[in-house]
Order: structure tokens, then sequence, then C-alpha cells
């Protein structure tokens, strides 16, 4: 607990902490402007519109949380401070653990802090009506499985924290892998952006080689699995998954893999810096 709550401290000192979280908070206000361009006072009064209020914030704060994350591993190195660290009275796996809960830590924060500041900035800001919060027991209209708003906003973030596990593994492996920076961080977003593409061409040969769809960049259709009736219909029929079992015994497998292999490289690994 300790070493994590070092760990916090050092990320909160760094101006680029901020950085990012001001980023976040100027790309949801942006977002908000272009969406309410054309409503009207009520325009945010809707249940729809309260369950995708966390949508922007989760989009966002999966993206810093991992760069972050990268950051946080290979800075050890390409600075020399991993040294340091070995030669504390804890574990190389506890240090690397603690960076990893920290991940999860950050993309929380970001998360609470984008949909907090999406709500006030909408309501005070451009007082374009309210995310009513009285609406948070009513039920969306057809489309959401017969989901309340406050069912569809746990789902929504239950699978994007699950699918962030996926993440966090492959972005660990990465960087213990890759040591330098600058090259952890550009494989990082070429994973995230390339995957997407990658995920999008299985479509074209699925139906001819139906082994192609379990590969790792089609783990984050878990999280689309449960977003509406429109979305799983697309993945039902698109990328020929039944139901969500098997994705997510994919997210499962493929996040343990990432994490048994990185920690078995660490631990092993020399600490001569490059």
């Amino acid at each position: 607990m300790k070493l994590l709550i070092n760990e916090f401290i050092k990320d909160y000192r760094k101006v680029t902490t901020w950085i990012y979280m001001l980023v976040t908070i100027g790309l949801i206000a942006l977002l908000q402007y272009i969406v309410s361009i054309g409503y009207d006072s009520k325009g945010f009064s809707t249940a729809s519109a309260l369950a995708k209020i966390s949508d922007g914030a989760i989009s966002i704060a999966s993206i810093f949380a991992l760069i972050m994350l990268a950051n946080n591993i290979s800075q050890e190195y390409s600075k020399g401070t991993i040294k340091f660290l070995y030669t504390k009275p804890v574990s190389r796996s506890a240090i690397l653990t603690a960076k990893i809960v920290l991940a999860f830590i950050n993309y929380i924060i970001f998360v609470v802090v984008g949909t907090v500041f999406n709500y006030l900035f909408t309501n005070i800001v451009l007082n374009k009506g309210s995310y009513d919060l009285s609406l948070l027991n009513e039920k969306l209209a057809d489309g959401y499985f017969g989901r309340t708003v406050q069912q569809q906003l746990a789902i929504t973030n239950l699978t994007s924290l699950a699918v962030m596990i996926f993440y966090i593994a492959m972005v660990v492996l990465l960087c213990v892998v890759f040591k330098t920076q600058i090259l952890s961080l550009v494989l990082v977003m070429i994973s995230l952006l390339g995957g997407s593409i990658i995920s999008g061409l299985t479509v074209l040969i699925v139906n001819k080689f139906e082994w192609a769809k379990y590969h790792l960049f089609n783990v984050p259709l878990f999280q689309t699995f449960y977003e509406n009736e429109d979305k799983r219909y697309l993945v039902k029929n698109m990328y020929k998954f039944d139901n969500a079992n098997t994705l997510l015994v994919m997210l499962i497998a493929y996040s343990a893999i990432f994490f048994i292999v990185s920690y078995v490289i660490n631990s092993r690994r020399d600490i001569t810096i490059d």
C-alpha cells in the first residue's frame, strides 16, 4: 500500500498529469458544445442523454490512463530510476503491480472528473437544460433491452473497466519488452488506433475463416456487445460472436497471458539501463 501511495503522489506531482486532466476537460467541453448546437433549452433533459453522460469521459480517460502507464514504466528505464527502485526492500513484482493498480486508479479518477465536469458544464455554462438526475430510474426507449438509465450507466462503466484490464495488460507487456519511452508510446498508440482497423477488417474474412475472429483486437467487442441492441446485432452478425461468453474468455485469456509474460520478463531482466 505504501508503494502504491508513493507512486500516486509521484504521478500527481507531475505537470503532465494535470495537463492530461485539463485536456480531458477541454475535449469534453468542446464535444458538448458541438453536440449542443441546435438544441433547445431542454436538449439534454432526456433519459437517453443522461445514459450517455460518461461516454466521452470513458473514451478520453482510457487514452490518457494508458499513456500515463506507459510513461510510468518506460521512464523508470530511460531515466535510470529503476536501479533505485530495485534497491528498495520490495520485489520487482510489487513495483510493477503498484504501477498497474495506479493505472486503474487514474482511469477511474479521469472518468469521474470528466463525467462530473460534463454535468456541470452542460447545466451551468451551456445552459441547455439539465441532465435530470430524477431520470436515473426511468426506462430507456426501445433498443436498450428494457434497461433503466441507472442500469445502462452501470453496464457501460463496468464493461469499459473490463476492457481496460485488457488494454492495461497489453500496454504493460509492450513497455516491459520495449523499455524506450518514445517507442513504447508509439506502439501503444499504434495498438489503440490500428487495433480498431484490424478489427474492422475481420468482417471481410470471418465468413470464410471463422477462426480469424479470435484475434486480440476483437476483445473490445465485449463492451460493444452490451452497449445496445443495434450494436449487439452488429457483433453477432458481422463478427460472428453469438454471445459475450467467448469474448469474455478472450479478454481473460489475453490479459492473463500478457500479465504473466510481463511479470516473468520483469523478474528476470537485467537492470542495466540502455
